[in-house]
Protein backbone atom coordinates (compact mmCIF):
# COMPACT_ATOMS: atom_id res chain seq x y z
CA UNK A 1 0.00 0.00 0.00
CA UNK A 2 1.20 3.64 -0.53
CA UNK A 3 0.82 5.97 2.16
CA UNK A 4 1.06 9.39 1.31
CA UNK A 5 2.90 11.86 3.48
CA UNK A 6 2.11 15.30 3.71
CA UNK A 7 5.16 16.49 5.87
CA UNK A 8 8.17 17.69 3.44
CA UNK A 9 10.77 16.86 6.32
CA UNK A 10 10.39 13.10 6.04
CA UNK A 11 12.39 11.92 2.38
CA UNK A 12 14.86 9.92 4.52
CA UNK A 13 12.69 7.61 5.19
CA UNK A 14 12.02 6.49 1.95
CA UNK A 15 14.96 5.12 0.83
CA UNK A 16 15.53 3.72 4.27
CA UNK A 17 12.72 1.22 3.19
CA UNK A 18 12.81 0.86 -0.48
CA UNK A 19 16.87 1.03 -0.65
CA UNK A 20 17.06 -3.10 -1.74
CA UNK A 21 15.17 -2.36 -5.15
CA UNK A 22 17.40 0.56 -6.34
CA UNK A 23 20.66 -0.09 -4.97
CA UNK A 24 22.71 -2.96 -6.32
CA UNK A 25 26.24 -4.54 -4.81
CA UNK A 26 27.80 -5.28 -7.97
CA UNK A 27 28.99 -4.81 -11.72
CA UNK A 28 26.84 -7.73 -13.56
CA UNK A 29 27.43 -7.68 -17.13
CA UNK A 30 24.96 -10.09 -18.08
CA UNK A 31 21.44 -8.56 -15.74
CA UNK A 32 18.58 -9.39 -16.76
CA UNK A 33 16.80 -6.85 -18.66
CA UNK A 34 12.99 -7.44 -17.74
CA UNK A 35 10.97 -4.45 -20.37
CA UNK A 36 7.69 -3.51 -18.26
CA UNK A 37 5.57 -1.19 -18.66
CA UNK A 38 6.56 2.31 -17.35
CA UNK A 39 3.88 3.71 -15.00
CA UNK A 40 2.89 7.36 -14.82
CA UNK A 41 5.13 8.73 -11.72
CA UNK A 42 3.49 10.86 -9.47
CA UNK A 43 4.90 14.23 -8.65
CA UNK A 44 7.45 14.47 -5.82
CA UNK A 45 6.00 17.26 -4.22
CA UNK A 46 5.24 15.57 -1.29
CA UNK A 47 7.57 12.80 -0.15
CA UNK A 48 6.15 9.53 0.08
CA UNK A 49 6.96 6.05 1.90
CA UNK A 50 6.13 2.90 0.25
CA UNK A 51 4.89 0.18 2.76
CA UNK A 52 4.23 -3.60 2.09
CA UNK A 53 3.59 -5.37 -0.21
CA UNK A 54 6.83 -4.62 -1.54
CA UNK A 55 6.53 -5.64 -5.75
CA UNK A 56 8.96 -8.11 -6.99
CA UNK A 57 11.77 -7.05 -8.11
CA UNK A 58 11.97 -6.18 -11.72
CA UNK A 59 14.70 -3.82 -13.70
CA UNK A 60 12.17 -0.98 -14.32
CA UNK A 61 12.63 1.46 -17.33
CA UNK A 62 14.68 3.77 -16.23
CA UNK A 63 16.90 1.56 -14.48
CA UNK A 64 19.21 0.28 -16.86
CA UNK A 65 22.80 0.81 -15.56
CA UNK A 66 23.85 -1.71 -12.91
CA UNK A 67 26.12 -0.12 -10.99
CA UNK A 68 27.96 -0.46 -7.27
CA UNK A 69 25.94 1.87 -5.84
CA UNK A 70 26.67 2.92 -1.88
CA UNK A 71 24.92 0.14 0.19
CA UNK A 72 22.50 1.53 2.46
CA UNK A 73 22.73 -0.21 5.82
CA UNK A 74 20.69 1.81 7.86
CA UNK A 75 17.18 0.62 6.45
CA UNK A 76 14.20 -0.22 8.93
CA UNK A 77 12.73 -3.82 8.62
CA UNK A 78 9.74 -4.38 5.98
CA UNK A 79 6.86 -6.05 7.49
CA UNK A 80 6.46 -8.17 4.44
CA UNK A 81 8.59 -8.50 0.95
CA UNK A 82 6.70 -10.75 -1.25
CA UNK A 83 8.75 -11.85 -4.18
CA UNK A 84 11.46 -13.18 -1.93
CA UNK A 85 8.96 -16.25 -1.56
CA UNK A 86 9.46 -17.75 2.21
CA UNK A 87 12.65 -15.54 3.53
CA UNK A 88 12.67 -15.35 7.25
CA UNK A 89 14.08 -12.41 8.40
CA UNK A 90 16.64 -12.46 11.49
CA UNK A 91 14.66 -9.61 12.04
CA UNK A 92 10.58 -9.82 13.23
CA UNK A 93 9.82 -6.22 14.03
CA UNK A 94 10.68 -2.63 13.57
CA UNK A 95 9.89 0.59 15.42
CA UNK A 96 10.70 4.14 13.92
CA UNK A 97 10.28 7.65 15.39
CA UNK A 98 11.23 11.05 13.64
CA UNK A 99 10.08 14.68 15.10
CA UNK A 100 10.97 17.61 13.87
CA UNK A 101 10.57 21.71 13.78
CA UNK A 102 10.01 24.60 12.74
CA UNK A 103 6.19 24.24 14.86
CA UNK A 104 5.15 20.43 14.09
CA UNK A 105 6.36 17.88 12.33
CA UNK A 106 6.65 13.83 12.78
CA UNK A 107 6.66 10.25 11.61
CA UNK A 108 6.18 7.13 13.29
CA UNK A 109 6.01 3.26 11.88
CA UNK A 110 6.12 0.33 13.12
CA UNK A 111 5.74 -3.26 12.49
CA UNK A 112 5.94 -6.94 13.59
CA UNK A 113 5.73 -10.62 11.73
CA UNK A 114 3.39 -12.15 14.19
CA UNK A 115 3.83 -15.59 12.53
CA UNK A 116 7.15 -16.24 10.42
CA UNK A 117 8.46 -19.45 9.11
CA UNK A 118 8.92 -21.64 5.91
CA UNK A 119 5.18 -21.54 5.11
CA UNK A 120 3.02 -18.32 6.40
CA UNK A 121 4.22 -14.95 6.92
CA UNK A 122 1.75 -12.68 8.65
CA UNK A 123 2.61 -9.11 9.63
CA UNK A 124 1.23 -6.27 11.17
CA UNK A 125 2.16 -2.56 10.65
CA UNK A 126 1.19 1.40 11.60
CA UNK A 127 1.98 4.58 10.44
CA UNK A 128 1.50 8.04 11.24
CA UNK A 129 3.10 10.85 9.54
CA UNK A 130 1.92 14.84 10.13
CA UNK A 131 2.88 18.33 9.51
CA UNK A 132 1.54 21.79 11.44
CA UNK A 133 3.40 24.69 10.16
CA UNK A 134 1.92 28.55 9.02
CA UNK A 135 1.34 31.43 6.58
CA UNK A 136 0.56 34.59 6.87
CA UNK A 137 -1.59 36.10 3.90
CA UNK A 138 -2.14 39.70 3.07
CA UNK A 139 -5.80 40.79 3.26
CA UNK A 140 -7.63 44.19 1.90
CA UNK A 141 -10.84 45.40 3.23
CA UNK A 142 -11.01 43.32 6.16
CA UNK A 143 -10.47 43.96 10.25
CA UNK A 144 -7.08 43.28 9.99
CA UNK A 145 -4.11 43.48 7.31
CA UNK A 146 -3.31 40.04 7.70
CA UNK A 147 -4.59 36.62 8.08
CA UNK A 148 -2.31 33.39 9.96
CA UNK A 149 -3.43 30.39 8.31
CA UNK A 150 -2.17 27.13 9.84
CA UNK A 151 -1.87 24.30 7.55
CA UNK A 152 -2.63 20.75 9.19
CA UNK A 153 -1.58 17.03 7.66
CA UNK A 154 -2.11 14.21 9.76
CA UNK A 155 -2.07 10.60 8.32
CA UNK A 156 -2.39 7.32 10.04
CA UNK A 157 -2.95 3.90 9.15
CA UNK A 158 -3.03 0.58 10.21
CA UNK A 159 -2.72 -2.72 8.10
CA UNK A 160 -1.71 -6.88 7.78
CA UNK A 161 -0.49 -8.69 5.04
CA UNK A 162 -0.17 -12.75 4.69
CA UNK A 163 1.70 -15.10 2.74
CA UNK A 164 0.86 -17.90 2.47
CA UNK A 165 1.99 -21.38 0.77
CA UNK A 166 -0.25 -23.84 -0.84
CA UNK A 167 1.51 -26.53 -1.65
CA UNK A 168 4.81 -26.84 -3.16
CA UNK A 169 4.27 -24.26 -6.07
CA UNK A 170 1.79 -22.27 -4.79
CA UNK A 171 1.25 -19.26 -2.69
CA UNK A 172 -1.53 -16.90 -1.50
CA UNK A 173 -1.24 -13.27 -0.93
CA UNK A 174 -3.69 -11.42 1.03
CA UNK A 175 -3.59 -7.85 2.71
CA UNK A 176 -6.17 -5.07 4.81
CA UNK A 177 -5.19 -1.82 5.61
CA UNK A 178 -7.22 1.32 6.87
CA UNK A 179 -6.44 4.81 6.76
CA UNK A 180 -7.42 8.06 8.10
CA UNK A 181 -6.49 11.32 6.90
CA UNK A 182 -6.71 14.88 7.66
CA UNK A 183 -5.56 17.74 5.87
CA UNK A 184 -6.60 21.76 5.74
CA UNK A 185 -7.29 22.85 2.48
CA UNK A 186 -7.41 26.77 1.07
CA UNK A 187 -10.64 28.50 0.50
CA UNK A 188 -9.81 31.82 -0.90
CA UNK A 189 -7.99 33.52 2.04
CA UNK A 190 -9.05 30.95 4.87
CA UNK A 191 -9.17 27.23 4.52
CA UNK A 192 -11.23 24.48 5.68
CA UNK A 193 -10.35 20.71 7.24
CA UNK A 194 -11.39 17.81 4.73
CA UNK A 195 -11.36 14.11 6.21
CA UNK A 196 -10.24 11.41 4.54
CA UNK A 197 -11.06 7.51 4.39
CA UNK A 198 -9.31 4.21 2.85
CA UNK A 199 -9.74 1.30 2.65
CA UNK A 200 -8.03 -1.72 0.90
CA UNK A 201 -8.13 -5.32 0.49
CA UNK A 202 -6.49 -7.44 -1.57
CA UNK A 203 -5.87 -11.45 -2.37
CA UNK A 204 -4.03 -13.12 -4.94
CA UNK A 205 -3.82 -16.75 -5.43
CA UNK A 206 -0.12 -17.77 -8.16
CA UNK A 207 0.90 -20.66 -9.31
CA UNK A 208 2.72 -22.49 -12.01
CA UNK A 209 2.41 -26.28 -13.54
CA UNK A 210 5.69 -27.59 -15.68
CA UNK A 211 5.50 -24.44 -18.30
CA UNK A 212 2.60 -22.79 -17.23
CA UNK A 213 2.26 -19.91 -14.60
CA UNK A 214 -0.97 -17.94 -13.56
CA UNK A 215 -2.51 -16.24 -11.26
CA UNK A 216 -6.09 -14.55 -10.04
CA UNK A 217 -6.64 -11.74 -7.65
CA UNK A 218 -9.09 -9.93 -6.52
CA UNK A 219 -9.40 -6.22 -4.75
CA UNK A 220 -11.69 -3.88 -3.02
CA UNK A 221 -10.70 -0.01 -2.73
CA UNK A 222 -13.10 2.43 -0.47
CA UNK A 223 -12.32 6.42 -0.74
CA UNK A 224 -14.17 8.79 0.81
CA UNK A 225 -14.43 12.33 2.15
CA UNK A 226 -16.54 12.61 5.42
CA UNK A 227 -17.06 15.59 7.44
CA UNK A 228 -15.74 19.12 6.61
CA UNK A 229 -15.34 21.74 8.91
CA UNK A 230 -15.89 25.11 7.19
CA UNK A 231 -14.68 28.69 7.83
CA UNK A 232 -16.75 31.31 9.20
CA UNK A 233 -18.88 33.05 6.80
CA UNK A 234 -18.75 29.89 4.48
CA UNK A 235 -20.70 27.57 5.74
CA UNK A 236 -23.79 27.87 3.09
CA UNK A 237 -21.47 26.60 0.46
CA UNK A 238 -20.85 23.24 2.25
CA UNK A 239 -24.94 23.16 4.05
CA UNK A 240 -26.79 23.56 1.03
CA UNK A 241 -27.07 21.57 -2.44
CA UNK A 242 -25.89 21.27 -5.34
CA UNK A 243 -22.55 20.75 -3.11
CA UNK A 244 -21.75 17.13 -1.33
CA UNK A 245 -18.99 15.26 -0.55
CA UNK A 246 -18.07 12.22 -2.86
CA UNK A 247 -17.24 8.47 -1.43
CA UNK A 248 -16.12 5.69 -4.49
CA UNK A 249 -15.87 2.35 -4.05
CA UNK A 250 -13.89 -0.05 -6.46
CA UNK A 251 -14.22 -3.49 -7.00
CA UNK A 252 -11.84 -5.71 -9.35
CA UNK A 253 -10.27 -8.56 -10.03
CA UNK A 254 -7.71 -9.91 -12.42
CA UNK A 255 -6.06 -13.04 -13.76
CA UNK A 256 -2.39 -13.49 -15.94
CA UNK A 257 -1.52 -16.61 -17.64
CA UNK A 258 2.24 -17.16 -19.07
CA UNK A 259 2.69 -20.14 -21.49
CA UNK A 260 6.77 -21.30 -21.87
CA UNK A 261 7.07 -21.82 -25.79
CA UNK A 262 10.71 -22.50 -25.31
CA UNK A 263 13.52 -21.85 -23.22
CA UNK A 264 13.65 -18.00 -23.98
CA UNK A 265 10.04 -17.61 -25.05
CA UNK A 266 6.12 -17.19 -24.02
CA UNK A 267 2.92 -16.24 -24.73
CA UNK A 268 0.48 -14.52 -22.27
CA UNK A 269 -2.78 -13.36 -21.33
CA UNK A 270 -3.34 -10.59 -18.56
CA UNK A 271 -6.89 -9.39 -18.23
CA UNK A 272 -7.84 -6.73 -15.17
CA UNK A 273 -11.78 -5.73 -14.52
CA UNK A 274 -12.69 -2.52 -12.45
CA UNK A 275 -15.83 -1.38 -11.65
CA UNK A 276 -16.18 2.19 -10.08
CA UNK A 277 -18.99 2.36 -7.90
CA UNK A 278 -19.92 6.66 -7.24
CA UNK A 279 -21.81 8.06 -4.47
CA UNK A 280 -23.00 11.67 -4.76
CA UNK A 281 -21.02 14.46 -6.09
CA UNK A 282 -21.62 18.35 -7.29
CA UNK A 283 -23.65 19.32 -9.98
CA UNK A 284 -21.89 20.99 -12.64
CA UNK A 285 -21.71 24.97 -12.44
CA UNK A 286 -19.93 25.54 -15.34
CA UNK A 287 -20.53 25.21 -18.80
CA UNK A 288 -16.81 24.78 -20.00
CA UNK A 289 -16.81 21.64 -17.34
CA UNK A 290 -19.79 19.73 -18.02
CA UNK A 291 -17.63 16.63 -18.61
CA UNK A 292 -16.30 17.13 -15.30
CA UNK A 293 -18.21 15.79 -12.99
CA UNK A 294 -20.35 12.41 -12.74
CA UNK A 295 -24.06 13.37 -11.61
CA UNK A 296 -25.67 12.07 -8.79
CA UNK A 297 -24.90 8.01 -8.03
CA UNK A 298 -23.28 6.09 -10.95
CA UNK A 299 -21.22 2.73 -11.61
CA UNK A 300 -18.48 2.94 -14.60
CA UNK A 301 -15.96 0.03 -15.72
CA UNK A 302 -12.47 -0.42 -17.52
CA UNK A 303 -11.78 -4.32 -18.54
CA UNK A 304 -8.03 -4.36 -20.11
CA UNK A 305 -7.02 -7.18 -22.15
CA UNK A 306 -3.27 -7.72 -22.56
CA UNK A 307 -2.26 -10.68 -24.86
CA UNK A 308 1.44 -10.64 -25.74
CA UNK A 309 4.68 -12.55 -26.89
CA UNK A 310 7.89 -12.48 -24.45
CA UNK A 311 11.23 -13.45 -25.59
CA UNK A 312 14.25 -13.42 -23.73
CA UNK A 313 17.93 -13.65 -24.71
CA UNK A 314 21.28 -13.16 -23.37
CA UNK A 315 21.23 -9.45 -24.84
CA UNK A 316 17.80 -9.15 -26.12
CA UNK A 317 14.49 -8.68 -24.37
CA UNK A 318 11.31 -7.95 -26.19
CA UNK A 319 7.51 -7.94 -25.83
CA UNK A 320 5.18 -7.85 -28.55
CA UNK A 321 1.70 -7.03 -27.48
CA UNK A 322 -1.78 -4.31 -26.99
CA UNK A 323 -3.68 -3.86 -24.86
CA UNK A 324 -7.71 -3.73 -25.59
CA UNK A 325 -9.46 -1.44 -23.30
CA UNK A 326 -13.75 -1.82 -23.01
CA UNK A 327 -14.91 0.84 -21.27
CA UNK A 328 -18.70 0.41 -19.54
CA UNK A 329 -21.18 3.12 -18.71
CA UNK A 330 -18.13 5.60 -19.51
CA UNK A 331 -17.60 7.22 -23.13
CA UNK A 332 -16.26 5.85 -25.91
CA UNK A 333 -16.73 1.72 -25.27
CA UNK A 334 -13.18 0.54 -27.23
CA UNK A 335 -10.06 1.66 -26.84
CA UNK A 336 -6.60 0.27 -27.85
CA UNK A 337 -2.89 0.53 -27.23
CA UNK A 338 0.40 -0.61 -27.53
CA UNK A 339 2.67 -2.90 -25.43
CA UNK A 340 5.66 -2.96 -26.81
CA UNK A 341 9.60 -2.88 -25.72
CA UNK A 342 12.79 -4.08 -26.72
CA UNK A 343 16.02 -3.87 -24.62
CA UNK A 344 19.15 -4.55 -26.28
CA UNK A 345 22.58 -4.66 -24.65
CA UNK A 346 25.10 -5.59 -27.52
CA UNK A 347 27.84 -5.26 -25.31
CA UNK A 348 29.17 -4.45 -21.51
CA UNK A 349 28.98 -0.82 -21.39
CA UNK A 350 26.36 -0.27 -23.78
CA UNK A 351 22.56 -0.17 -24.23
CA UNK A 352 19.32 0.78 -26.18
CA UNK A 353 15.85 0.83 -24.70
CA UNK A 354 12.23 1.66 -26.68
CA UNK A 355 8.87 1.23 -25.76
CA UNK A 356 5.43 1.94 -27.09
CA UNK A 357 2.60 1.74 -24.48
CA UNK A 358 -1.03 3.07 -23.58
CA UNK A 359 -4.11 2.35 -22.07
CA UNK A 360 -7.04 3.99 -20.15
CA UNK A 361 -7.50 5.07 -16.37
CA UNK A 362 -10.78 5.03 -14.54
CA UNK A 363 -9.49 8.28 -12.41
CA UNK A 364 -10.66 7.20 -9.39
CA UNK A 365 -10.74 9.87 -6.30
CA UNK A 366 -7.70 7.72 -4.89
CA UNK A 367 -5.69 7.72 -7.74
CA UNK A 368 -6.26 11.68 -8.08
CA UNK A 369 -5.21 12.18 -4.07
CA UNK A 370 -2.21 10.33 -4.71
CA UNK A 371 -1.39 13.18 -7.32
CA UNK A 372 -2.62 16.11 -4.91
CA UNK A 373 -3.93 14.94 -1.00
CA UNK A 374 -5.24 18.66 -1.23
CA UNK A 375 -8.32 18.12 -4.15
CA UNK A 376 -11.79 19.08 -4.28
CA UNK A 377 -14.17 16.59 -2.02
CA UNK A 378 -17.27 17.69 -4.02
CA UNK A 379 -15.89 16.31 -8.02
CA UNK A 380 -16.07 12.96 -9.54
CA UNK A 381 -14.18 12.40 -13.01
CA UNK A 382 -14.60 10.14 -16.19
CA UNK A 383 -12.00 7.98 -17.85
CA UNK A 384 -8.89 9.19 -19.85
CA UNK A 385 -6.88 7.29 -22.15
CA UNK A 386 -3.46 7.34 -23.59
CA UNK A 387 -3.67 6.12 -27.56
CA UNK A 388 -0.04 5.68 -27.64
CA UNK A 389 3.15 6.89 -25.68
CA UNK A 390 6.92 6.51 -26.95
CA UNK A 391 9.98 5.95 -24.81
CA UNK A 392 13.56 5.49 -25.44
CA UNK A 393 16.56 5.48 -23.70
CA UNK A 394 20.35 5.06 -24.33
CA UNK A 395 22.99 4.29 -22.07
CA UNK A 396 27.26 3.92 -22.18
CA UNK A 397 28.10 2.88 -19.25
CA UNK A 398 29.88 2.06 -16.58
CA UNK A 399 33.63 2.86 -17.60
CA UNK A 400 35.53 3.35 -14.77
CA UNK A 401 32.82 3.94 -12.38
CA UNK A 402 31.24 6.83 -14.96
CA UNK A 403 27.94 5.89 -16.77
CA UNK A 404 25.92 8.49 -19.16
CA UNK A 405 21.98 8.00 -20.20
CA UNK A 406 20.04 10.02 -22.77
CA UNK A 407 16.57 9.39 -23.01
CA UNK A 408 13.18 11.15 -24.00
CA UNK A 409 9.73 10.26 -25.71
CA UNK A 410 6.58 11.79 -27.35
CA UNK A 411 3.11 11.03 -26.06
CA UNK A 412 -0.58 11.63 -26.66
CA UNK A 413 -3.40 11.34 -24.08
CA UNK A 414 -7.06 11.89 -24.42
CA UNK A 415 -9.23 13.66 -21.89
CA UNK A 416 -5.89 13.73 -19.69
CA UNK A 417 -6.83 15.17 -16.14
CA UNK A 418 -4.60 18.35 -15.49
CA UNK A 419 -5.36 20.53 -12.51
CA UNK A 420 -7.18 23.62 -13.29
CA UNK A 421 -8.02 26.83 -11.42
CA UNK A 422 -11.91 27.68 -11.17
CA UNK A 423 -13.05 30.19 -8.88
CA UNK A 424 -15.99 30.94 -6.57
CA UNK A 425 -15.83 27.41 -5.49
CA UNK A 426 -15.50 25.30 -2.12
CA UNK A 427 -11.47 24.55 -2.97
CA UNK A 428 -9.45 22.26 -3.37
CA UNK A 429 -7.58 21.28 -6.42
CA UNK A 430 -10.05 20.77 -9.36
CA UNK A 431 -9.55 18.89 -12.68
CA UNK A 432 -10.04 19.68 -16.68
CA UNK A 433 -9.99 16.81 -19.23
CA UNK A 434 -7.34 18.05 -21.67
CA UNK A 435 -6.32 16.62 -24.73
CA UNK A 436 -2.58 16.68 -24.58
CA UNK A 437 0.44 15.72 -26.87
CA UNK A 438 3.98 16.45 -26.32
CA UNK A 439 7.40 15.25 -26.44
CA UNK A 440 10.25 15.43 -23.61
CA UNK A 441 13.97 13.99 -23.42
CA UNK A 442 16.68 14.56 -21.38
CA UNK A 443 20.04 13.57 -19.95
CA UNK A 444 22.09 11.72 -16.62
CA UNK A 445 25.58 11.48 -15.37
CA UNK A 446 26.92 9.33 -12.73
CA UNK A 447 29.39 7.96 -11.20
CA UNK A 448 30.24 5.26 -8.35
CA UNK A 449 33.18 4.61 -6.38
CA UNK A 450 33.28 1.37 -4.69
CA UNK A 451 30.98 1.37 -2.06
CA UNK A 452 31.62 5.22 -0.64
CA UNK A 453 30.33 7.48 -3.06
CA UNK A 454 27.58 7.65 -5.68
CA UNK A 455 26.49 10.60 -7.80
CA UNK A 456 23.71 11.43 -10.53
CA UNK A 457 22.65 14.32 -11.90
CA UNK A 458 19.38 14.32 -14.66
CA UNK A 459 17.76 17.05 -16.51
CA UNK A 460 14.61 16.55 -18.33
CA UNK A 461 12.58 19.46 -20.40
CA UNK A 462 8.90 19.25 -21.58
CA UNK A 463 6.40 22.19 -23.20
CA UNK A 464 4.26 23.33 -20.66
CA UNK A 465 1.44 24.79 -22.94
CA UNK A 466 -2.49 24.08 -22.02
CA UNK A 467 -2.34 21.39 -24.84
CA UNK A 468 1.44 20.57 -25.35
CA UNK A 469 2.54 19.35 -21.88
CA UNK A 470 4.21 15.97 -20.94
CA UNK A 471 1.02 13.99 -19.58
CA UNK A 472 2.95 12.61 -16.23
CA UNK A 473 3.83 15.89 -15.20
CA UNK A 474 0.51 17.26 -13.11
CA UNK A 475 2.10 20.78 -12.59
CA UNK A 476 3.30 21.31 -15.99
CA UNK A 477 7.33 21.87 -15.46
CA UNK A 478 9.43 23.07 -18.03
CA UNK A 479 12.73 21.94 -17.05
CA UNK A 480 13.21 19.05 -14.09
CA UNK A 481 16.54 18.69 -12.15
CA UNK A 482 17.48 15.68 -9.64
CA UNK A 483 20.79 15.50 -8.30
CA UNK A 484 21.78 13.56 -5.53
CA UNK A 485 24.93 12.70 -3.61
CA UNK A 486 25.39 9.83 -1.48
CA UNK A 487 29.08 9.73 0.68
CA UNK A 488 30.16 7.21 3.38
CA UNK A 489 33.19 8.78 4.82
CA UNK A 490 33.19 6.01 7.10
CA UNK A 491 31.51 2.28 7.59
CA UNK A 492 28.51 3.13 10.22
CA UNK A 493 27.61 6.48 8.95
CA UNK A 494 26.29 7.40 5.69
CA UNK A 495 25.46 11.22 4.01
CA UNK A 496 23.26 12.54 1.44
CA UNK A 497 22.61 15.27 -0.54
CA UNK A 498 19.59 15.68 -2.97
CA UNK A 499 18.23 18.45 -4.59
CA UNK A 500 14.87 18.71 -6.77
CA UNK A 501 14.35 21.68 -9.24
CA UNK A 502 10.54 22.06 -11.13
CA UNK A 503 10.67 25.59 -13.14
CA UNK A 504 8.04 26.49 -15.02
CA UNK A 505 5.29 25.61 -12.89
CA UNK A 506 1.67 26.22 -14.18
CA UNK A 507 -1.47 25.37 -14.11
CA UNK A 508 -4.52 27.01 -16.34
CA UNK A 509 -7.72 28.71 -15.85
CA UNK A 510 -10.82 29.38 -17.90
CA UNK A 511 -11.59 32.97 -18.08
CA UNK A 512 -14.33 34.65 -19.72
CA UNK A 513 -13.35 36.99 -22.70
CA UNK A 514 -15.70 38.04 -24.77
CA UNK A 515 -19.48 37.48 -25.52
CA UNK A 516 -20.27 36.52 -29.09
CA UNK A 517 -23.94 38.41 -30.35
CA UNK A 518 -24.29 37.18 -33.62
CA UNK A 519 -26.95 35.60 -32.81
CA UNK A 520 -28.98 38.00 -30.75
CA UNK A 521 -31.35 35.34 -29.21
CA UNK A 522 -28.53 32.94 -28.34
CA UNK A 523 -25.52 34.93 -27.39
CA UNK A 524 -22.19 32.77 -27.29
CA UNK A 525 -20.14 32.81 -24.47
CA UNK A 526 -16.18 32.99 -25.10
CA UNK A 527 -14.10 31.15 -22.62
CA UNK A 528 -10.24 31.49 -23.03
CA UNK A 529 -7.39 29.12 -20.83
CA UNK A 530 -5.01 31.46 -18.93
CA UNK A 531 -2.14 30.30 -16.84
CA UNK A 532 -0.79 31.06 -13.51
CA UNK A 533 2.15 30.34 -12.00
CA UNK A 534 2.46 27.94 -9.02
CA UNK A 535 5.87 28.82 -8.11
CA UNK A 536 9.45 27.33 -8.85
CA UNK A 537 10.53 23.77 -6.47
CA UNK A 538 13.98 24.40 -5.33
CA UNK A 539 14.31 21.60 -2.54
CA UNK A 540 17.81 21.36 -1.34
CA UNK A 541 17.84 18.26 1.52
CA UNK A 542 20.81 17.21 3.88
CA UNK A 543 20.62 13.96 5.38
CA UNK A 544 22.65 11.49 7.72
CA UNK A 545 22.34 8.28 9.46
CA UNK A 546 24.53 6.74 11.42
CA UNK A 547 24.42 2.57 12.46
CA UNK A 548 25.35 2.72 16.32
CA UNK A 549 24.48 -1.17 16.05
CA UNK A 550 22.93 -3.66 13.45
CA UNK A 551 19.44 -2.86 14.79
CA UNK A 552 19.52 0.63 16.06
CA UNK A 553 20.26 3.97 13.88
CA UNK A 554 19.88 7.14 14.70
CA UNK A 555 18.93 9.97 11.76
CA UNK A 556 19.12 13.86 11.00
CA UNK A 557 17.78 15.32 8.11
CA UNK A 558 17.24 19.18 6.45
CA UNK A 559 14.43 19.84 3.90
CA UNK A 560 14.50 23.24 1.71
CA UNK A 561 17.16 24.45 3.40
CA UNK A 562 17.21 27.51 0.67
CA UNK A 563 13.32 28.53 1.83
CA UNK A 564 11.64 28.39 -1.45
CA UNK A 565 7.87 27.96 -0.85
CA UNK A 566 6.12 27.21 -3.79
CA UNK A 567 2.74 26.09 -4.24
CA UNK A 568 1.16 22.57 -4.34
CA UNK A 569 -1.38 20.94 -6.89
CA UNK A 570 -4.69 22.63 -5.05
CA UNK A 571 -3.12 26.09 -4.07
CA UNK A 572 -1.88 24.90 -0.49
CA UNK A 573 1.73 26.93 0.17
CA UNK A 574 4.53 24.56 0.94
CA UNK A 575 6.41 24.68 4.38
CA UNK A 576 9.42 26.53 4.25
CA UNK A 577 12.94 24.43 5.95
CA UNK A 578 12.06 22.02 7.88
CA UNK A 579 14.46 19.48 10.32
CA UNK A 580 13.99 16.28 11.29
CA UNK A 581 15.73 13.56 13.70
CA UNK A 582 15.34 10.73 15.02
CA UNK A 583 15.66 6.47 15.16
CA UNK A 584 15.09 3.13 13.90
CA UNK A 585 15.15 -0.09 15.67
CA UNK A 586 14.61 -3.41 14.42
CA UNK A 587 13.87 -6.42 17.29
Amino acid sequence: MNIRIASVSLGLILPLCTFAQGLHKEINVEQKIEPVKREAARINLLPSLQLPPVARPQLSFSDRVVTAHVPNTINTLDPVAFGDRLYVSPYRGYVALGLGAPLFNATFSAGYRAIDNDRTRLSLWSQYDGDIYTQTIPVTGGPSSSVKNYWRDHTASIGADIHQAVGKESFIDGGLDYTYAYHTVPIGHLSYGQNVSRVNARAIFSSHEDALEYSAGLRYRHFGFYHLSAPAGYKYIYDKAPYSTVRQNIFGASITTKLAASDESSIGLDVDADFLRTGKSLTPVYPFNDNMAVNGDKTTGLVSITPHYDYSASTVHARLGLQADLSVNDGKFFHIAPEVSLAWTPSQIVGFEVKAHGGSSLNSLSTLYDITPYISSFMTYGQSHIPYAFDGRITVGPFLGAYIEFFGGYAKANGWLMPTYVPATPGGAMFDRVDLSAWHFGAAIGYDYRKTLSARVSYETAPNDYDKSFYEWRDRAKHVVNAELKIRPIKPLLLSLDWEFRAGRRIYYTVVTDLDTSIPDHPLTIYTNEPTSLGCVSNLSLGAGFTVTDPLTIFARGENLLNRRFYHLGERYSQGTTFLIGASLKF
